[in-house]
Parts: structure tokens; sequence; C-alpha cells
């Protein structure tokens, strides 16, 4: 089916009072309130495109009121994320006041398109997205169950939704917690970590039952407070709360243990992050060594701490000095930091990117980023209940699908790929992690969560 994304830019002169010598003064022109603003600049690859942008550069004469100029030729250039430049089309209709520019892109990643009109509206330059269509699973699962915030699903395919384990659709749900504040889910092949009701458990899905192989009461150790974020193996649970980095160990003799717990807090304030007002993250960078990612001033830096496991089993800090991050936190993956540099409000959007971070002997390494012009921007997303994916959007919003970002072979630009659904924003936060997109409906009684599985990299 052929589709086109109309596109719109917006650009004024600003040619304030009359002038004074002998020349017809020119004006501002006036437009309408309902003047288009900037359109979303984000189309699929393969599909034709056409934008249209309004040159608004029209001028009036002071005194008489009369049209005095207007661009009468517009040429364009659009070139592809390889630098070469694609076939592309661009015609002036309303006297000369929009112009459409049409062509298809034929490769992922962000295009530079620039126009030069004559004699008047001088040169434009925007950056248009084209991303691949979802590649993921064509139809989803739907689960009887209010919209997750916290969803995994284990080897053998036992869903685990905010507390809840379902191993289909059709099957009775079990509660693993009693309390009203959900427990705590982590999932590493078919080992399920649960934080809740006063206690660590540790399951084994069998493929047919959950089984309980350990249990450990938190009153016996230091509690647990609000956990940020954890990191689970089948043998390990690392969890991070506001002050102390904790480590839960199941043993060779099937005991549940948990060395004292190191603070990662050291007294200094941390700038929260996130929808859900996140404090720190944690980022697994060797098997006995994790990174803590927090904010610790205002700036738009964050810092990575390492915590070595010691002799007696416990992460201690490993040096006295934290590595410096670009940009805020705004995802994690296994071994992955996603942050984003400049904040989400078109008109301070210099210098915005999005970077990605992967793990190099132990430290953060930058592997691969996407600017972000003023037409594109990163959903604020919960981060607390794990691993998150940044979702983007065009800007505005309209009718346009989200996107996510995707490492592209042999390139460090990253591309973009169209998630299967158009999910209201409010329905779309903590949707994607590296595994699912989803969304639903979160009232208790009637609610469901429509799940899509993501394709593997």
């Amino acid at each position: 089916m052929k589709t086109t994304l109309p596109l719109a830019l917006a650009a004024l002169l600003a040619l304030p009072g009359c002038a004074q010598n002998d020349e017809p003064a020119l004006c501002n022109l006036s437009l309408p309130g309902e003047a288009p603003g900037i359109d979303p600049l984000l189309v699929p690859v393969g599909a034709p495109a056409a934008m249209r942008v309004d040159i608004a550069t029209r001028t009036l004469q002071c005194e008489s009121g009369k049209t005095a100029q207007a661009p009468d030729t517009a040429t364009a250039e659009v070139f592809d994320p390889e630098n070469h430049v694609i076939p592309s089309e661009v015609s002036l209709q309303a006297s000369g006041t929009v112009a459409t520019l049409s062509f298809t892109p034929t490769v992922v990643g962000r295009h530079h398109v620039i126009l030069a009109f004559t004699p008047v509206g001088g040169i434009r330059q925007l950056g248009v997205y084209a991303a691949s269509h979802w590649a993921g699973a064509p139809s989803p699962v739907t689960l009887p169950l209010p919209r997750c915030g916290q969803l995994e699903r284990t080897a053998h395919g036992l869903w685990l939704c905010d507390g809840v384990a379902l191993r289909s659709p059709s099957d009775r749900p079990l509660r693993l917690g009693t309390g009203a504040t959900p427990p705590d889910v982590a999932v590493s092949g078919n080992v399920v970590w649960v934080v809740g009701d006063g206690r660590v458990r540790r399951y084994v899905d069998t493929g047919s039952e959950l089984e309980l192989t350990g249990s450990l009461l938190l009153s016996t150790t230091t509690g647990v407070k609000v956990i940020q974020s954890r990191l689970a193996s089948e043998n390990e649970l690392v969890v991070l709360d506001a002050e102390l980095l904790h480590r839960f160990v199941f043993t060779n003799t099937g005991v549940l243990e948990a060395p004292t717990p190191a603070f990662w807090a050291t007294g200094q304030p941390r700038i929260p992050f996130g929808l859900d007002s996140a404090v720190g993250l944690l980022v697994r960078a060797a098997e006995d060594q994790v990174l803590v990612v927090s904010q610790p001033g205002p700036i738009d830096n964050s810092t990575a701490c390492a915590f070595k496991v010691g002799a007696d089993g416990a992460f201690l800090p490993e040096g006295l000095l934290c590595a410096l991050v670009r940009g805020r936190p705004v995802g994690m993956e296994d071994g992955i930091l996603w942050t984003q540099v400049g904040v989400n409000i078109p008109t301070l959007n210099s210098g915005r990117m999005l970077h990605r971070w992967g793990i190099s002997e132990g430290r953060l390494e930058e592997r691969n980023a996407l600017i972000l012009d003023a037409s594109i921007a990163v959903a604020d997303a919960p981060l607390r209940g794990g691993f998150t994916v940044p979702a983007l959007y065009a800007v505005p919003r309209k009718n346009t699908a989200l996107t996510r970002p995707r490492v592209l072979p042999d390139r460090s630009a990253l591309g973009l790929e169209l998630m299967p659904t158009n999910m209201p924003l409010a329905e779309g936060a903590r949707a994607t992690s590296p595994r699912f997109h989803w969304g639903g409906d979160s009232r208790p009684t009637v609610g469901f969560t429509t799940v899509y599985e993501q394709a593997l990299p």
C-alpha cells in the first residue's frame, strides 16, 4: 500500500518596523493562528514521502499593504545517511509561498535536506528520519491482565506481569505476592527472582509449574528499600535501592545468602531521572563487577561508579573516581546504557543527541549515537521496572507511530524501527523493552495487556 506522510516546516523572516529610506518599506507577513509549525519529519523507508514547506517569506509594503515579493524558484538536494544524493522533486504553489518536496528514502537513517529559494527565502536545512518497518512478531499476544508495568517471560514461556505468573492467556493467574504493592520480579532463563512480602524468593520454571528453590527473610539482613534497578543471573540477584547495593546469592548447597550490602550513595544528592524518578541504574560490567549510573548534579552528565565482589562476597567500591558519561539515562539493557543529551524542547534543540554505550574492559564506551533534530524526541519512560529501550516519537506527535532505535551493521549512527501500533504516549510509557513492546488497559477488572515480541538483534 502506498504511504505518503505529509510534513511541514514553518519559517518566518523577521523584518520589524518600516525602513528609514526611500525604498518601499517591508513588514512582517501576519500568518493566521493555525499556521503550521514543524510537522513530523519521520517517514517509513521505501515509501514515497511528500513534505510541504511553508516558506512564509512573502512580504507586504507598509503603506499599501500589497504583496512585495515571493520566491519564484526552488531547488532541493537530499543526502542519505551515506552522504549520497538521492532523487527528489520540489515545486512551488500558492503564489510561491509553499513548496512541496518529494523523494523516496531507500536507506534507514537520518537524511539531510537542503532547500534553496530565489529571489527570496534563502536556504533551509532539515533532517528527515527514514525508519525501517516493524521486524518483530506480526501479531500480538493479549494477556487478561491490567496493562503491565513490569513484564518478563521465562525461556519456557511463563509470563510475569506485575508479580502475576501466567502460562497462557487461558490459564489461571498465579499471584506471587500478597501485599497491595506488586513484588519486584527479575528473570534469567527459567529462574525467577521475587522481592516482596519481606523476603527474597528464587523460583525455577520447570515448564509445567513454578518451583520454589530458595527463600530468605529480609529481616535477617539489611532490608531492601524502594528498588531502583536490578540485575539477575541464575544464581545471583543484584538489587540497587536509593542507598545500598545488595547482592543475593544462591549457593551450591541450595541456600540463599546475602552478604553485607555496600553504600553507593555517599551523602551526595542525586538528581532523579526517568518518568518514575529513578536515582540510579545498574549495568553489568563483568561477572563480578557492576556499574552504578547516577546523576550527581544538574548538569547534563552522569557518572558510572564501579563495584566489585570482594572476598566476603559483598560488592565493594572499586577505585576512588567515577567515570563521566555524557547525558542523562533514558534506558538500559544487558551490558548497555542509553543516555540523552539535551531536552525535548524544540527551541532548545541545539546539540541534542541519543547515545548508546557498551562495556569495554569494565568501562562504558560509546558505541552508537543519533542526532535529535527538533522534529524528534525521546519519550519519558519509567526506568525502575527493568530493561528499557528508549521510544522516540515525531514532533508534533499527531498520528505517527512510536519508533525505537536500532543498531545498523557497520554504522555508528543509529537507525529507527517503527513500532507495530500507534499507542498513545500515556499508554506507551514503559512499553518497550529489548524483548517486547506492549500497551493496553490498566483498569483492574476489565484491563488487558497487548504484547508484541521484538525481533532478535
